[in-house]
């Protein structure tokens, strides 16, 4: 067995690689993974859709099995089979990677490892709308006793492991975490508000999601005609595509041609978050969301729903309000209670940005190698709830 210095061969098989917070998550390890020596190569059942020229500058190998169909993904089992060969250990992340990933890997005779990042199985469906807590449930309980680690990163998804039958024994909490040096340097590249044509004294909200209900856009539509009301001259940046985007463009024109901007993908989202005033997602379900933690690693106060482990992060940082999920009016008024006071703003900034260290993507990265080689030596799995507690780690202080 390798000593602490060991360098592993690992297969990251995932769904795909766009620009959601699973993928962005796994694109943060990938490349930490790499640049601490190890050997990495991401397999996607599906297709890539980002721009994979970071992940090759850091030595990450990408494939793409572009299986879209049920049969073409039975099929990728043997394409999974034949890279695991090559790998030490085989990393799945989300439904249904989790499922064809682990075949794969178990026919390889590889140690495999799966990261949850249910929003709640209710919200999972398939693309015709069925949902498939049923067939999640079974194969969880009768693959999850195969599985190395099940990696959580909400502490909620915990009990929600053990009811489906995953052994407990078997489940470690490794939180999501963001590059939070480069992602400060980042935001000092721009966009600004004077590009975007929105005047300096113009609250400013962010909302950073695809556009589906979950995600609650038209929560933030009705929430800021009130706050356009009450406090003047309010705008949103939308950030994000998806099936409910035409809907939510419908009713934020009735709030007037510059209420909303609806700025679709984009790889200069931490400019347009440091640009904000909040960042905001009144969602229906969550794991723990990247789009937050992007916010408050940049000072940015968050208002969102007391879904998933959002509660959970805002009391490590107190960067933000959480409310009901089913409220907007309790949205819209912590909404306007942080815009109108800037005490209260500078507060949750200063808090959030000092907190950032905790949810650093190096973190994460030294966690997940710790539980990779926990897998591949058949040892006991390492546990990481003391370096979240309130005390832990040491604050960075925000500049003045």
């Amino acid at each position: 067995m390798g000593g602490p210095n060991q360098k592993l061969r690992i297969l990251l098989v995932m769904n795909g690689l766009g620009w959601a917070g699973a993928e962005t998550q796994l694109v943060h390890l990938a490349i930490g993974l790499a640049e601490n020596g190890h050997q990495v190569e991401i397999l996607a059942i599906g297709s890539t859709t980002i721009d994979l020229e970071p992940l090759h500058a850091a030595g990450v190998k990408t494939t793409a099995v572009f299986a879209s169909t049920r049969f073409a993904k039975v099929r990728s089992v043997g394409t999974i089979f034949r890279h695991a060969r090559r790998a030490d250990v085989v990393h799945c992340t989300g439904w249904d990677a989790t499922l064809w990933g682990r075949l794969g890997a178990l026919l390889a005779r590889r140690p495999m490892l799966i990261t949850e990042h249910t929003p709640g199985r209710e919200l999972q469906v398939s693309r015709s709308g069925d949902r498939r807590v049923r067939l999640i449930n079974l194969h969880n309980w009768i693959l999850g006793r195969f599985t190395a680690a099940n990696i959580v990163v909400a502490q909620w998804q915990i009990k929600l492991l053990e009811d489906e039958g995953v052994p407990a024994a078997s489940i470690v909490h490794i939180p999501n975490a963001v590059p939070v040096d480069e992602l400060r340097r980042r935001s000092t590249e721009g966009p600004t508000r004077e590009s975007l044509g929105i005047p300096d004294a113009v609250k400013v909200l962010a909302h950073v999601a695809r556009f589906s209900p979950q995600k609650g856009q038209a929560t933030t539509v009705r929430a800021l005609g009130r706050l356009r009301e009450e406090l003047g001259d309010v705008r949103v940046l939308f950030v994000g595509e998806g099936q409910e985007q035409g809907a939510v463009e419908t009713a934020a024109a009735d709030l007037g041609p510059d209420a909303a901007y609806f700025l679709g993908l984009r790889d200069d989202v931490p400019g347009l978050l440091a640009l904000a005033d909040l960042a905001v997602l009144p969602s229906l379900g969550e794991g723990l969301p990247m789009s937050l933690i992007e916010a408050l690693a940049l000072g940015t106060p968050v208002v969102a729903s007391d879904v998933g482990d959002i509660p959970w992060l805002l009391e490590r940082w107190d960067g933000g309000v959480c409310v009901d999920k089913d409220d907007w009016e309790a949205f819209e008024r912590a909404c306007r209670s942080i815009l109108e006071d800037p005490v209260a703003h500078e507060r949750l900034s200063r808090r959030g940005y000092e907190g950032a260290s905790r949810f650093d993507a190096d973190g994460m990265t030294r966690r997940y190698e710790a539980v990779f080689k926990a897998a591949v030596e058949g040892g006991p799995l390492p546990r990481f709830e003391a370096e979240f507690e309130a005390d832990a780690g040491t604050p960075t202080l925000r500049p003045a």
